[in-house]
């Protein structure tokens, strides 16, 4: 029986198309060239730039300025900040220039120049050359080799006696080196779809199995692809040291999909070019374009546009003035970002007021009096305790750390940035090595579990690379879910919670890795009780999680599902769930802290390669927000000013004091003419509170009223009044 190992490629974008080829003969040395095929999409028409900017001159040919018009095809060869290098044929000569590229389209999305993939054995040994005599690359007088699911960058490809060879770049021993492997030896990763090219002097017939001699026929016709052809990438089988690649492809206009020969299809990769200081604002599309500011289809500015046509753009997206600096800031240090606003469309006092309900939103009860909420049934100002809402340390965060944390604006730098970030999975960017920078100091870092399969079969399997496998499956972020997983039932280093130990009596051998269903209880065990019913019970989601694997996995589905796939799409708002379904509701997370929490792992996983990085951050915005960010919660001291005890020596109240009294109450007293004084005595509820009012008072014939005044630690001032009346003689 042949050997099948699958490798499927996952999440991304783009499709591409070369219109360069070399044909293959088998015999001679093939070098792919990349570009891509692009649509022109203008009213009117689109001016032509010797360079990436309207700070260039138009291009000109026979004395006139070159201009496109609508659905002209183009080749694009590079890319160079918010510009594409693009040529074509007009009036049967070859034109070369810039447009600015929101005026061209590609077949499903954004011209991109990095391709990743992971190694898929170990010892894959990197050489100098396209082919297997030649001599192994070296770093410090060693051979490099590198190991499974390595994270690589493809640059190029070559075709040597047949063979396919990667030209790929990677990091080895903190130094970053390049050279050539088999592509056999590589799964190349851009999620639902990777461009490609087929490159083949004869037409090949796409097959329904990899290696096998069936094709794949449209109605009564065999589908036959011709040199040149283009298609998507969506996955790799290798057969007995054969790789073939899954692929769909359009064709008599249906969309069809096979295998075919891994020597016959070529990546598109765009080439890079260097940004340009010349260039200014992006142009419109009109036949003599003006230089005016204009915000990307993202909501971000041009990047080669100065600060003030930057802010101007983001404004005029939707961003408030509040935002605009610490946005500027976070461009130039990370030009590929894009920041988009999430206009909620809804008031901040309401939004605050919704969120700020007692039991919703949760923080440590080690927090400082500032952070914890004394309002009605999250303080018990009788005992000066605070009321647990999950187990027994977690209670309700006050109004102040509500607006701080709902408050985007405090979290616009590189770190805190990250909860506002899709957390959609990105193959290209995603990694097994980030996976384990996440679980770095927990039991889970770089460490294996086994499990039984449902044939049977006894598999053992790291947990990043489980969580790798969830992310596939879930098309959501395996940091977001590794980072969620850490949040959730770590303690230490050494320990995790019960919910993933499988030994929770009437639970034995269930597991709950994110503690779904794991519902705020106060009682001894109850929440992840809760969690582990739930668990064990049902048929979606790959339950029951009988498994490690099963739950790691399964779990991770049902956070795409039913948070990622329906708009809290971000750590933020699968916090403050601020969309316009389930409002204030189906809130992922109870902590408060955690969305800031898991941006610091996140960021951490990302490393020094988020600058390289696409990434996609979705900002909310409010209406009628305070005109500068809200401040950290400050002061620390006890806020109870409630009296314990309230009495007059050797007299009765006719009303009797009651603990919890809030100062409404008026105590009367009425006392002989021969009393002459009496004493009032009080406790405070917390005894760093301050009482005035008490001691020995005299009295004279009639009614007065004497004031007891508590401070509490804090400042704040609660009065108790007596009513004291002395009868005449």
């Amino acid at each position: 029986m042949k050997e099948r190992k699958k490798l499927f490629l996952s999440a991304g974008i783009i499709v591409f198309a070369a219109t360069l080829f070399f044909l293959i003969s088998g015999k001679r040395d093939q070098v792919a060239e990349a570009s891509a095929v692009g649509i022109v999409k203008v009213e009117g028409s689109l001016n032509v730039r010797t360079g990436p900017g309207t700070g260039y001159s138009n291009v000109t040919s026979g004395g006139s300025n070159v201009t496109l018009s609508n659905g002209t095809k183009v080749t694009i060869t590079g890319k160079n900040g918010e510009w594409y290098h693009v040529k074509f044929q007009q009036n049967s000569k070859t034109i070369t220039g810039y447009v600015y590229k929101s005026y061209v389209t590609v077949q499903t999305g954004t011209v991109r120049t990095k391709i990743y993939g992971l190694t898929v054995t170990d010892k894959t040994t990197v050489r100098k050359k396209a082919s297997s005599s030649a001599a192994s690359l070296k770093v410090s007088k060693k051979a490099v080799s590198l190991e499974k699911n390595q994270k690589v960058r493809i640059l190029s490809e070559s075709l040597v006696k047949g063979e396919k060879w990667y030209r790929i770049s990677f990091t080895y021993n903190k130094t970053t080196c390049k050279g050539y492997v088999p592509s056999a030896g590589v799964a190349p990763t851009c999620g639902t779809g990777l461009p490609a090219i087929l490159k083949s002097s004869a037409a090949v017939t796409l097959k329904k199995t990899a290696g096998g001699d069936t094709a794949v026929k449209s109605g009564q016709k065999t589908v036959s692809l011709k040199n040149g052809k283009q298609m998507t990438i969506l996955g790799q089988v290798t057969i007995s040291s054969q790789k073939y690649l899954y692929v769909k492809v359009k064709y008599n206009k249906k969309t069809v999909k096979g295998y075919l020969e891994d020597a016959v299809v070529f990546l598109q990769i765009v080439k890079s070019e260097k940004t340009s200081t010349a260039a200014t604002a992006s142009p419109t599309a009109t036949a003599s374009p003006a230089a005016t500011a204009s915000a990307s289809s993202t909501g971000t500015a041009a990047v080669t546009e100065t600060e003030e046509e930057y802010k101007a753009a983001l404004k005029k997206a939707g961003f408030p003035d509040s935002y605009l600096s610490s946005l500027w800031a976070l461009h130039q240090e990370y030009p590929n970002w894009e920041f988009t606003p999430y206009v909620t469309g809804l008031k901040w006092s309401t939004v605050i007021k919704n969120e700020s309900k007692v039991g919703l939103n949760l923080l440590s009860v080690n927090k400082s009096y500032a952070w914890k909420s004394t309002d009605d049934g999250a303080y018990d100002w009788t005992t000066d305790t605070y009321v647990p809402f999950d187990g027994s340390t977690w209670v309700t965060a006050s109004k102040k750390a509500v607006k701080y944390y709902m408050d985007p604006r405090n979290f616009l730098d590189e770190r805190g940035i990250f909860q506002f970030e899709s957390l959609e999975y990105q193959s290209d960017f995603h990694s097994q090595s980030g996976v384990e920078n996440i679980l770095k100091n927990t039991p889970m870092y770089n460490t294996k579990f086994s499990y039984t399969d449902d044939e049977g079969t006894t598999q053992s399997i790291k947990y990043s690379k489980a969580f790798m496998d969830a992310a596939e499956y879930s098309q959501v972020s395996p940091y977001h879910l590794a980072a969620r997983v850490k949040q959730e039932v770590v303690i230490s280093s050494t320990l995790m919670s019960s919910s993933v130990s499988g030994n929770v009596s009437g639970y034995t051998g269930i597991y709950n890795f994110y503690n779904i269903g794991a519902n705020n209880s106060t009682t001894s065990g109850g929440a992840i009780a809760n969690g582990l019913s739930w668990a064990s019970s049902g048929t979606t989601y790959l339950r029951p999680w009988n498994t490690p694997y099963k739950s790691i996995v399964g779990g991770a589905s049902y956070i795409g599902k039913n948070y990622i796939n329906v708009g809290q799409n971000t750590l933020y708002l699968q916090k403050f769930n601020v969309t316009s379904k389930n409002r204030y509701s189906h809130q992922y997370m109870a902590n408060i802290e955690a969305p800031n929490s898991e941006a610091t792992k996140t960021n951490t996983a990302y490393g020094s390669d988020k600058a390289d990085m696409p990434l996609v951050f979705s900002i909310p915005v409010y209406k009628n927000m305070p005109s500068s960010a809200c401040a950290v919660p400050s002061g620390g001291k006890n806020p109870n000013n409630y009296l314990k005890k309230l009495y007059v020596t050797d007299q009765t109240f006719t009303t009797k004091f009651k603990l919890g009294d809030d100062g409404s109450t008026v105590y009367k007293l009425t006392v002989a003419n021969s009393v002459k004084s009496i004493e009032i005595c009080a406790k405070s509820v917390n005894s760093s509170a301050t009482i005035s009012g008490t001691g020995t008072k005299n009295l004279s014939v009639g009614t007065k009223t004497y004031t007891v005044k508590v401070t509490s630690e804090s400042g704040s001032v609660r009065k108790y009044k007596i009513k004291v009346t002395r009868k005449a003689k």
